[in-house]
């Protein structure tokens, strides 16, 4: 799914497929967190989901979240930017298409960055550049999720493609996004590496984790 000339058929049933697994199987659970946290702290009133694939991730914010609040969506892809856009409707206030190693914004700009389930997608170099980006962006909160890698999330992933969820591309970049996770220690370190000293690590169901910066408290 990350190659440009993806079959945008094949592409679109591979999103949808994602989020299918995101709503079963623990995807969203970091979302809730998020919005656990803001109804606790207060909403922001601009917030920018990173690579937000089928948009299902942004959908859950909007949908939850007060009227104040804007949230707009992002990816690099085109053709996946296209299938979020028509997947989320009126719920996101707008889409960019751009690339997360180097943010087209201001330092600051945004009260809240958001980037679930991507950051395997790429090295560790480029992943620690993106996690320092998110925190130029941010002037409150940072929030990343990613899958954490385990023996038994690849197993779960090679019952789920055998069982149920069979389209090739599917099966294929579910096992080869749990073998390309990190463990709690190389997330925590990336988040290290790229500044984020505060940061507070969370463990999340169905071998899910997330890091969270807490910029400022307005």
């Amino acid at each position: 799914m990350d190659l440009p000339d993806a079959d945008p058929v094949i592409l679109k049933r591979d999103l949808d497929n994602l989020a299918i697994i995101n709503r079963w199987f623990g995807g969203r659970s970091g979302t809730r967190r998020i919005l656990r946290h803001w109804k606790q702290n207060g909403f922001p009133r601009t917030i920018l989901d990173c690579a937000s694939g089928a948009g299902d991730h942004p959908v859950d914010i909007a949908n939850h979240a007060p009227s104040s609040t804007g949230i707009w969506g992002s990816d690099i892809h085109p053709t996946t930017l296209a299938i979020a856009a028509q997947n989320a409707g009126e719920n996101v206030q707008g889409w960019f298409q751009l690339d997360m190693r180097q943010l087209p914004f201001a330092d600051n700009s945004w009260e809240a960055v958001l980037c679930q389930l991507a950051l395997h997608h790429f090295t560790e170099s480029d992943a620690v550049q993106i996690l320092k980006e998110l925190h130029r962006v941010s002037r409150r909160d940072v929030f990343v999720t990613d899958l954490l890698r385990h023996p038994l999330a690849y197993v779960g992933a090679q019952l789920l493609g055998f069982f149920w969820l069979r389209e090739p591309m599917t099966r294929h970049d579910a096992l080869l996004s749990v073998r390309r996770a990190f463990s709690k220690k190389e997330f925590v370190a990336l988040a290290q590496s790229a500044g984020w000293l505060e940061a507070k690590h969370t463990q999340l169901p169905f071998f899910r984790q997330m890091i969270h910066l807490r910029k400022s408290p307005c």
